[in-house]
């Protein structure tokens, strides 16, 4: 019970506009010193320390820091000039072209918000420009950038590994398919919808060499996502090491970059630093609270109360009860400390049900991503609608058909585990 009182003081400080993380390490706090007493302060102490007690943390102030420097390096032009390159002949060609660079960007930054305002600052205002309505030029690049997360490399793929004690490199290889089946999934309605409508013109003649050209100006920014995971598999290097070798590449990259331009961007790139101490603060404190709500929801056996509440079900049935409870998550919690909250409940279910774990965080993953599509809270909406200059209703709206197709393409990932595991298999 202990457990299910920390959970409603948590939703209820979320409610009255409390921080997530305040809102997790004041209900946990309560659920210790309920539990502990006396002694509660200590644990307190010792559990969140502990919490942080894991090397391979180490990669997620890395990334954080690569995706920040290739920012200041300019990797968003040269990755929706490549885009461009390859669609441009077609119809809806910038819509086609913002999903493809939403993409590729997904590669590098791994992060849903930093890769809506990167992408959506360059391609809303030209696909307004060229006649696209501004709450549809808004939906394609909110939707299109969910799979920051999914495609490697992924902060929240390293939260879930993490705390479920499983591969990040598997993690990485499982969000492969899916991400990219939703990319085509959301390029194709985009097609269609221009195609239907009218939207856009074709930009200019497919020209092999001018793909060629723009290719050749954004290898520095592919070979990234490569190297990590051909790195990691061949045995070269870890995970933590991977990362950290990819901010040292972004650094250098950035520092060339600005040379190649008249002026090294000192003032960009200390404050590429800057927002890596500050995210990585947030990003760790959010950890800490969370390994200590946890411990109560251990300690107070919710996990084994859910797995009562769900027993007489099938397999079929509880992957549907469980999408639709991250969903509704979702709904109201950005993903990471959705993601941590629900891993700490959920995992004992799936263990038991003989759900593979890494397919398992690829629908958690999912299903919080496409969360930030959603009101109440829908991050990414409220980023394109401000930037499209519409109001957040119009952008929820025109996001619908997206979320739909969304949640179709969560429906094959969730009952057909081989989209997720069939390059970890491979790879093994």
């Amino acid at each position: 019970m202990i457990g299910l009182y920390a959970i409603l003081i948590f939703f209820a400080l979320l409610t009255v506009g409390v921080p997530v993380v305040f809102s997790i390490g004041i209900a946990s706090i309560i659920g210790v010193l309920v539990i502990d007493g006396a002694n509660g302060w200590a644990v307190i102490a010792m559990q969140m320390f502990h919490s942080l007690q894991s090397f391979p943390l180490v990669a997620i102030p890395m990334f954080l820091l690569m995706a920040n420097l290739m920012s200041v390096g300019g990797v968003t032009n040269s990755l929706v000039t490549f885009a461009t390159s390859m669609v441009g002949h077609m119809r809806g060609s910038l819509a086609i072209g913002n999903v493809t660079a939403s993409t590729l960007f997904a590669g590098i930054s791994g992060s849903c918000m930093a890769d809506t305002t990167a992408v959506g600052s360059m391609l809303i205002p030209a696909m307004i420009k060229e006649g696209y309505p501004p709450a549809f030029a808004g939906a394609v690049t909110a939707a299109a950038n969910i799979v920051g997360p999914i495609i490697p490399p992924s902060i929240l793929f390293i939260l879930y590994g993490f705390a479920a004690e499983i591969s990040v490199i598997k993690l990485f290889l499982a969000g492969v398919i899916p991400g990219l089946l939703l990319s085509l999934v959301f390029g194709g309605y985009a097609y269609w919808m221009s195609r239907k409508h009218n939207y856009g013109a074709m930009t200019h003649r497919f020209s092999f060499g001018r793909a060629l050209k723009a290719f050749w100006i954004s290898m520095p920014a592919l070979v990234i996502p490569a190297v990590i995971i051909s790195g990691v598999l061949g045995g070269v290097f870890t995970i933590s090491e991977s990362a950290g070798a990819a901010a040292l590449y972004a650094f250098v990259y950035a520092v060339v970059k600005g040379k190649l331009n008249g002026k090294v961007p000192v003032r960009e790139i200390y404050l590429a630093f800057k927002n890596t101490a500050k995210d990585t603060g947030v990003v760790m404190l959010l950890l800490g609270t969370s390994g200590l709500f946890t411990w109560v929801l251990t300690r107070s056996q919710a996990p084994q109360v859910m797995l009562g509440m769900l027993d007489g079900f099938g397999k079929i049935e509880t992957l549907a009860i469980l999408n639709v409870a991250l969903l509704f998550l979702g709904l109201f919690l950005e993903p990471a400390p959705a993601l941590l909250l629900a891993t700490s409940l959920l995992l004992p279910l799936v263990k038991k049900l003989g759900i593979d774990p890494v397919h398992f965080g690829v629908i958690l993953v999912v299903n919080l991503q496409l969360g930030v599509l959603t009101p109440p809270v829908a991050s990414a909406a409220m980023i394109t609608s401000r930037i499209a200059g519409i109001k957040f209703e119009e952008q929820i709206n025109a996001l619908w058909p997206f979320l739909g197709l969304g949640v179709i393409t969560l429906m094959l990932i969730t009952y057909i585990p081989a989209i997720s595991l069939l390059i970890p298999h491979l790879m093994s």
